[in-house]
């Protein structure tokens, strides 16, 4: 009894030492990059309406405005967007210090891989290059491994308190990006299910009852989830002074999103829909200018909201028409899907969207000139593009990472498949579904090959990595 008490003191010495060195090489590795490339970056109008938020409170209409909240917290108060990019190189190194510790609490990975997992997730390029810009992924990714730390311990132990606290962080990262409102409803309807035999197990009842536990699981998450979001819907409109909402454009951007397969007949009222595509300055069929239909004159957007001069119902016109015409024509709405899919791989539009990624706009003077009075920036008016920083450059060199992210649903999939634990495999499952939606969002509700929108499926690959690599050594050993 004695002598393993003493080897249990042991093991947890050597699991803190280990977690010390991993953490101190962490903050090394990240350190010494920052010191190399600490340049704040900029990407077209989001991180100037971000910042606008941050210094006069002025609230963006189709964004968040909560992380010009974050930018005032830790870039106003000290006058410098270097410490905002300091503070997102922070919340990188707790992202991989949370995956460390889910690798080997949830997935029972051994440590030196979970480790070397981590680590590698702070050098990805999507990770590094956007802990350097006025943006939020970085934040957005920070809250969401929370978010994945709380949904994989519900289940483990499938309580309600579990649930609550989980979409209570839900909203607060669609808070930050509206980019998860897809993924958190598809969660609160899945999750209690994935959790089903540990429901069971844990209520030891009937299966008439235990079906009915699960019910209430999944009837208690939906609801749950529909009164945070409901809360912050009307927060949010009681900022902006307008009725409740997440967003006063998404029906826009829907309605650009789906302009190839939008007809007249798709609008509530068929005249007008036949007025806004009577005189375009743009081909409606050709789904690669669908952005010039949402943001340039003469597009769908702008013609649509000159016939409906209310920006509310203009903004409600339009959703509406987009829904319709998902719904009647599903199968062309997923052929745009593929569509954006192939164009991943057509190496000169992609290298065209990595560089818009990036930001190959020069900064307008006027804004060029805000940030030189109020965050004391040092550099002229060029581009991200042609400031040519170590993070841009690697960012720019991972065409193959870009396309290669895609298929990460896949591997999540064949892990399922390769798991003999069914614990394991409800984990795994989620996991994959998480990652598919990154994916189905990426390809079906953005205009363009936008590697931005792979910045989650980026991490979930090294986590779903360091599981396969455990369960590959675990396999050879037999």
């Amino acid at each position: 009894m004695v002598l393993r008490e003493v080897k249990s003191k042991i093991t947890q010495k050597k699991a803190v030492a280990d977690w010390i060195v991993f953490l101190v090489l962490l903050l090394l590795i990240q350190g010494a990059l920052l010191w190399m490339d600490h340049q704040p970056m900029f990407f077209f109008g989001d991180s100037e309406s971000y910042i606008w938020t941050a210094i006069a409170g002025r609230l963006p209409t189709d964004r968040s405005f909560v992380y010009g909240y974050f930018i005032h917290l830790v870039a106003v108060t000290t006058q410098s967007l270097t410490s905002l990019v300091i503070a997102q190189v922070l919340l990188l190194i707790a992202a991989s210090a949370v995956m460390a510790h889910l690798l080997i609490r949830y997935f029972r990975v051994r440590p030196c891989i979970a480790f070397i997992a981590s680590l590698l997730t702070s050098l990805e390029p999507l990770q590094l290059l956007y802990t350097r810009y006025v943006m939020t992924e970085t934040l957005a990714l920070f809250i969401f491994v929370f978010y994945i730390w709380v949904v994989l311990h519900y289940l483990e132990d499938p309580r309600i308190k579990w649930l609550c606290l989980s979409h209570g962080i839900a909203v607060a990262m669609i808070s930050v990006r509206f980019a998860f409102i897809p993924l958190v409803w598809i969660c609160a309807l899945s999750i209690p299910i994935l959790a089903f035999p540990a429901i069971a197990a844990q209520a030891r009842l009937t299966s008439a009852k235990t079906t009915a536990r699960l019910a209430l699981h999944v009837v208690m998450s939906v609801f749950l989830l529909s009164i945070f979001t409901s809360a912050y819907k009307h927060v949010h409109g009681y900022l902006q002074h307008k009725p409740p909402a997440y967003s006063y454009d998404s029906g826009y951007f829907a309605m650009g999103y789906v302009v190839p397969i939008l007809e007249p007949e798709d609008f509530p009222d068929v005249n007008l829909g036949s007025r806004v595509f009577g005189d375009l300055n743009f081909s409606v069929k050709d789904r690669r200018v669908r952005a010039s239909h949402r943001w340039m004159e003469g597009g769908a957007v702008s013609r649509l909201q000159k016939l409906e001069p209310d920006r509310i119902k203009a903004e409600a016109i339009a959703r509406r028409a987009a829904l319709h015409a998902v719904i009647h024509k599903p199968l062309a709405f997923l052929h745009l899907g593929w569509q954006t899919f192939t164009d991943y791989f057509d190496p000169s539009y992609l290298r065209s969207s990595m560089k818009a990624d990036l930001g190959n706009r020069r900064l307008e003077d006027g804004f060029h000139n805000l940030i030189k009075t109020r965050f004391h920036y040092s550099l002229d008016t060029s581009s991200a593009l042609d400031l040519k920083t170590p993070t841009g450059r690697y960012f720019l060199n991972s065409e193959r990472w870009i396309q290669f992210l895609l298929f990460v649903p896949l591997f999540w999939g064949l892990l399922s498949v390769y798991t003999s634990d069914t614990d394991q495999r409800r984990k795994i499952l989620l996991m994959g579904l998480i990652s598919l939606t990154f994916i189905g969002v990426a390809l079906l509700l953005v205009e363009r090959p936008t590697p931005r929108y792979l910045h989650g499926s980026a991490w979930l690959f090294f986590l779903m990595a360091g599981v396969g690599l455990n369960n590959f050594f675990v396999f050879e050993r037999f």
